[in-house]
């Protein structure tokens, strides 16, 4: 399975909320918090385990206009960063 057909979730350690479009991501065990821009924002608003990264993508080139090789790179380089640091897992991998 490609990363683009892979249905991202928020990792079960974490904790969020959005306001005002600006996503704040807890990782208590961590005692970290994140805030995300608004595209990051977007997208992890957009994590629900339903939708593939693809999708993700598609959705993000639509609201945003912006080139679709550009939205991928960044969209998956984007989602290398959440799972590095543990703040996004993926559906059917037991949330690991």
């Amino acid at each position: 399975m490609t990363n683009e057909q892979r249905s991202p979730i928020h990792h079960p350690r974490t904790a969020s909320r959005v306001f005002s479009g600006e996503a704040v991501v807890i990782t208590p065990a961590q005692n970290m918090v994140r805030m995300f821009n608004p595209v990051g924002s977007r997208i992890w608003q957009l994590i629900d385990g339903q939708r593939n990264v693809g999708q993700i993508v598609d959705l993000l080139i639509d609201e945003y206009d912006v080139d679709p090789e550009r939205a991928q790179r960044t969209t998956l380089d984007f989602f290398a960063m959440l799972e590095e640091k543990e703040l996004v897992a993926w559906a059917g991998d037991g949330g690991q």
